[in-house]
């Protein structure tokens, strides 16, 4: 009977460390799909949004100086939007803005941010999402969520679904 119980803890053991080894290598593709598809948005965002110099793949914060966004990065050097009527309203306060509201022809994209965050943390800007504004206007807003790549059917972790945006000047900003 000891020997059984023997054997079984031996082969336990490996089993444990595989078991380690495949979490560690899932966890592994999962960081790096993550920085793919965050290295994806921000090229979307350098397209859609550019900044008048810059990427937003080196930004490492976002601030809103007066009517203005800024980014930041490493070596302290800022950048604005290179068409800064694109930037229209924010959530939080200015220093550190939960969420960044821009518009491009008519389409709203919200970046989400949060440092502290399932997918900011692991992001130099904090970015946790980009969510793109499907609906036109007259419908219910639907967003789509670039970093889950799908559907936003609850918006709780971005400020569409609580209505405080703020727009740039200080008054209340309303998705039409």
């Amino acid at each position: 009977m000891q020997t059984n119980a023997t054997h079984n803890t031996q082969t336990e053991q490996p089993l444990d460390q595989i078991i380690r080894q495949q979490m560690h290598a899932i966890s592994a593709l999962n960081d790096s799909h993550l920085k793919q598809v965050l290295n994806y948005s921000k090229g979307f965002l350098d397209k859609v949004f550019p900044l008048s110099a810059g990427s937003h793949q080196d930004v490492k914060s976002y601030v809103v100086y007066y009517q203005h966004l800024l980014a930041f990065f490493a070596d302290g050097s800022n950048s604005g939007l290179a068409n800064p009527t694109q930037f229209v309203a924010l959530c939080g306060s200015k220093e550190k803005p939960q969420s960044i509201l821009l518009c491009n022809a008519g389409r709203h994209i919200e970046l989400v941010i949060s440092k502290q965050g399932e997918h900011g943390s692991h992001d130099s800007a904090g970015i946790e999402d980009v969510l793109l504004e499907l609906s036109s206007s007259g419908q219910p807003q639907r967003w789509f969520s670039m970093i889950r790549g799908q559907l936003q059917q609850d918006a709780s972790t971005s400020c569409q679904s609580r209505a405080c945006y703020r727009a740039k000047d200080g008054g209340d900003y309303h998705l039409a």
